[in-house]
């Protein structure tokens, strides 16, 4: 529907942000500048060296929760990277035991 005229189409966005149109400098800056869907987290995570050290993690994501430094929704998506962190480690420890048991059949 739009073949050979987007090119003439966004011309036309263009020509009337230059000319002051709000509704096509929103537009146009939508584009060059979209809106950011997150912003960075300061937050204080405890080191998880084992799956042992998920608790205190899963803790300090409560409290910050709890005193407002973190939202809910950013709590959850660092839950997200933390339980794919743990996973990483568990996957790690059963490689490591069974290389152990492999070896030790030897």
């Amino acid at each position: 529907m739009l073949d050979g005229e987007a090119e003439e189409i966004t011309r036309k966005a263009i020509e009337l942000a230059k000319e002051g149109d709000i509704a096509a400098i929103r537009l146009c800056l939508d584009r060059i500048t979209p809106v950011r869907r997150d912003r960075p987290v300061m937050f204080d995570l405890p080191i998880i060296e084992a799956a042992a050290d998920l608790p205190k993690a899963t803790n300090a994501l409560l409290q910050a929760v709890a005193f407002g430094e973190l939202t809910p929704s950013e709590a959850s998506d660092i839950g997200k990277a933390v339980d794919a962190h743990v996973k990483a480690i568990e996957l790690t420890d059963v490689q490591a035991r069974l290389a152990k048991l492999e070896g030790g059949g030897k």
